[in-house]
């Protein structure tokens, strides 16, 4: 355990630094986006190009989605079974409840625990799920919020498409193909491309985690505690407990893969959802409250998770 915390506390207290800076004034809103754009279009392409371009990958991408994803559909079924029968979480047929229920913040504090835990093999798990997360809990949730409110016909040609060109234009994506495709290439990186690269990979895991910090000062811990607390259990307890089952038993991963599918379902609620939850007004006090609640409760869950799967 103290190996863990070793790991663990130096990250939350980069995000404390962030939150503090954020709540006393020192940066506001404008800089935090100026930063948070910085770490997505400028450190972490870098940091996962590297990482791409220089493993060996070995890892099974399908046993990978397949613990993750499959864990996240039947936690989204359970949502749209019982969102119903709780206050504020009914909204747009439960979309946004769900989407906040498998959405994990895995681009700044998923990434940092992933290398600082596991090295760059561990970026290798991280940046499988990372590539379809976002497209997949956009596409799945628009169309299901767009059915519940029938307010419009449901074009999915046109959706799809949209999640394409989004992913097109995501600088994650492209990163990870880029380095996927230098790997295969056999080429070799010049010295000023490496120096280049590191010094924007090097920046990505001390700014993202502050920059986190800057963006859960933004979110209010509002009314629905029922709806927050629910949101948060499926999403901390539920989703990790199925996503470990599915990893360990149905698609039977390797320890070190069965540890980073574990993590990842167990990471708190990323920044997505307050973002759809926005677009179809819908349970927006769950999903913002189970943003701020859950970065300060994974303080305290992450290192457990991580003792857990013996990491």
């Amino acid at each position: 355990m103290t190996a863990i915390l070793t790991i663990v506390a130096p990250v939350f207290f980069v995000i404390a630094c962030g939150y503090v800076a954020a709540r006393i004034g020192l940066i506001g809103r404008e800089g935090a986006k100026g930063l948070n754009d910085f770490v997505l279009y400028f450190c972490i392409p870098p940091l996962l190009f590297r990482t791409m371009q220089s493993v060996d990958m070995t890892v099974s991408a399908t046993g990978v989605w397949g613990a993750y994803y499959v864990a996240a559909g039947i936690v989204w079924l359970i949502v749209a079974f019982g969102a119903n029968r709780i206050q504020g979480l009914g909204d747009a047929g439960g979309s946004a409840a769900a989407f906040a229920s498998t959405f994990g913040n895995l681009g700044m504090m998923g990434l940092s625990i992933a290398y600082l835990s596991f090295g760059e093999e561990g970026l290798i798990i991280a940046a499988l799920i990372i590539a379809v997360h976002a497209a997949s809990h956009w596409f799945v949730g628009t169309l299901w919020a767009e059915l519940a409110n029938a307010k419009r016909g449901i074009n999915i040609a046109a959706t799809t498409g949209g999640v394409l060109v989004s992913l097109a234009k995501n600088p994650v994506v492209l990163a990870l193909a880029a380095g996927a495709l230098w790997n295969a290439s056999g080429w070799t990186m010049p010295a000023i491309g490496e120096r280049i690269i590191d010094l924007g990979g090097d920046a990505a895991i001390p700014t993202g985690l502050f920059a986190l910090g800057l963006a859960v000062a933004a979110y209010p811990l509002r009314g629905n505690t029922v709806g927050v607390a629910t949101i948060m259990f499926l999403k901390m307890a539920v989703f990790p407990l199925i996503a470990w089952a599915l990893a360990s038993f149905v698609f039977h991963l390797p320890p070190r893969e069965i540890a980073l599918v574990t993590l990842f379902a167990a990471l708190p609620t990323g920044m997505n959802p307050y973002l759809f939850a926005v677009k179809f007004n819908a349970s927006l006090a769950a999903v913002s409250g189970a943003i701020a609640l859950g970065v300060i409760l994974s303080a305290f869950t992450v290192p457990f998770v991580l003792w857990l799967v013996g990491a």
